[in-house]
């Protein structure tokens, strides 16, 4: 069996496998020193912190550095670029400027606290690196809004439709970039849009020219903002008024013409479906005879605008149909809260009636009723007062007076000479509208 194995190929081929293993453990053993390289070993900038307490920022990018290193074999093969570390120091600058910063390499202390290790830096591709120090700036810019999309048909949107929570925007950076930037902007570019859009858009720096300006050395306060845009859409609203009753007329016996009937106006969807009709304002029949006309401005809620600019005004054209005037004297005069001690002198009253023909025709002069309250006048002896006169025409109320009155009183003593009765009818006084 064993002269099988030895006379077998496999046997001598272990075997030179063997007497080569031995030959280099005996080659390394005569030779325990050996060489390596080791590349692309990242500097790193210590000492930096005190830089942006003086508002400087160092420009460049850390490089790689390659190496290489000698020693004993069995230390050498615990090296690579991850455990190696190379440093340089700014902890110096205290300016602007450009400077050269010595590298240090550090070993891994399970290398160089070995005393039977010799680990020797033999080479380098660099000892010392160029560095880049600039100023550090800020300063304040405004955000503009910018559309470029559509709205659908019958759709619109002005100036004031692009809303942004918030209008500038702070940034900071090395100063030549941060003097470029001009303005920033937020664009929005969804098309067709029928309702108000609301969303985070991005922040983009612009020179004077408006061409973006990007740089890894510029910070800005927020990379987005908030924003909102509004659509509106179009409706014809009708323009109305409020008829107020008065003078025996009331909204039944009257109709209004409106010049321009309608105005057409530009809202939110939401605003426009609850906008029936514009109240132009109010008008008070009692102070119309047959016809009125008067001219109010057109004021639109919050949110809601003129699509005609040029059409501010509506003129209002009243007209009350059916009802019959009548002019009557009446002597049913009653003084209020006037003092004993004087006499009174004053005439009948002139008033001027309104209602339905039927009811105006059947009106007696007892069926009216004038009060004149004296608390509010001052009174003396042989003076002539004018009174405002409160003229009602009780338990009939299909009619009413229509106009203002007063009525001149002659105050006297008993003792004094009393004026003649019919001059003092005749300084009875009616105001009418």
């Amino acid at each position: 069996m064993w002269e099988k194995i030895k006379n077998s190929r496999g046997f001598y081929m272990i075997l030179s496998v063997l007497a080569a293993i031995a030959c280099w453990l005996y080659v390394d053993a005569q030779n325990p020193d050996a060489s390596v390289s080791i590349n692309n070993i990242p500097v790193t900038y210590i000492g930096t912190e005190h830089l942006e307490d003086q508002d400087l920022l160092l420009l460049d990018e850390a490089p790689a550095i390659n190496i290489r290193v000698s020693g004993p074999r069995s230390a050498i093969t615990k090296l690579n670029r991850s455990n190696i570390k190379i440093t340089a120091s700014a902890s110096d600058i205290t300016a602007a400027g450009v400077y050269s910063l010595d590298c240090t390499i550090n070993l891994p202390s399970a290398v160089t606290s070995t005393s039977s290790s010799d680990v020797r830096i033999i080479s380098r591709s660099a000892s010392a690196i160029d560095v880049t120090v600039v100023k550090m700036v800020s300063k304040t810019v405004d955000i503009i809004p910018e559309f470029t999309g559509t709205v659908s048909a019958n759709h619109f949107f002005d100036e004031d439709s692009f809303v942004l929570q918030q209008h500038q925007l702070e940034i900071r950076g090395e100063e030549s970039v941060v003097e470029s930037v001009s303005y920033a902007k937020v664009v929005l570019s969804a098309s067709n849009l029928s309702t108000t859009w609301t969303g985070w858009l991005d922040v983009i720096l612009c020179d004077q020219e408006g061409n973006p300006i990007q740089s890894d050395w510029l910070d800005m306060e927020t990379n987005s903002i908030s924003a909102a845009f509004y659509v509106e859409s179009e409706k014809e609203i009708p323009l109305t008024v409020t008829l107020l009753s008065g003078g025996g007329a009331t909204e039944a016996d009257a109709f209004y013409e409106v010049t321009p009937a309608t105005v057409k106006v530009t809202a939110q969807e939401v605003i426009l479906e609850d906008l029936a009709e514009l109240n132009l304002g109010t008008i008070d029949l009692g102070q119309i005879l047959t016809t009125g006309e008067y001219e109010f401005d057109i004021q639109l809620p919050n949110g809601v605008s003129n699509r005609d600019p040029d059409v501010t005004t509506a003129k209002v054209q009243v007209t009350i149909d059916g009802l019959e005037t009548r002019r009557i004297v009446t002597s049913n005069i009653q003084l209020l809260n006037a003092p004993e001690e004087y006499e009174y002198t004053y005439g009948d009253l002139e008033v001027r009636v309104r209602g339905r023909e039927e009811a105006v025709e059947l009106l007696m002069s007892d069926d009216i009723q004038v009060t004149l309250d004296l608390s509010q006048v001052e009174l003396t002896d042989q003076t002539t007062v004018t009174v405002p006169a409160d003229v009602e025409i009780p338990g009939i109320s299909e009619l009413e007076v229509f106009g203002t009155y007063s009525m001149e009183i002659s105050v006297h003593t008993p003792s004094s000479q009393e004026p003649d009765v019919e001059t003092a009818a005749d300084s009875n006084q009616l105001q009418q509208p």
